[in-house]
């Protein structure tokens, strides 16, 4: 399946793991890397996860996660299309750039979006979207019972 991950969950695995969520979150995702790893699953990458990435104040976890940049099956740049699209869901409530994250994933034919934001959620799941937006731990618990 191809996925894309907000760049909330790349950043997870370097939060307090103290906090019971936020440590069953990180476990989701190193799980959900370790699928993309295996070929279980594919991983989309876009110009929108490089921006937010270069933001980070810290070299070495931006330089950590760009490296996932390179096991992306699919790397999709800004269009026209994609900024339309991204357009059309800020009006719909969401913030521009996670209006920009899930019209990329949206272009580049992902079938899911994970996320470890709950307001993003809300908000993407009132809006129409191409694909299904979830959390790490839903898509686990949705392949690890299947």
């Amino acid at each position: 399946m191809l996925l894309y991950l907000d760049l909330n969950c790349f950043n997870r695995p370097f939060d307090d793991q103290n906090q019971a969520r936020v440590a069953r979150e990180t476990a989701a995702v190193f799980e959900v890397l370790q699928r993309i790893a295996d070929g279980s699953d594919r991983l989309a990458w876009s110009a929108v996860l490089d921006f937010e990435n270069a933001q980070h104040p810290l070299v070495d976890r931006r330089t950590e996660i760009a490296r996932w940049a390179q096991r992306a099956s699919v790397t999709i740049g800004l269009a026209d299309r994609i900024l339309a699209r991204a357009k059309v869901l800020t009006e719909a409530g969401l913030t521009p750039l996670d209006a920009a994250h899930i019209a990329s994933a949206e272009a580049a034919g992902c079938a899911r979006l994970l996320t470890c934001d709950d307001m993003m959620i809300r908000r993407a799941r009132r809006a129409s979207l191409l694909l299904t937006i979830q959390t790490p731990v839903e898509y686990m618990e949705e392949h690890t019972n299947a």
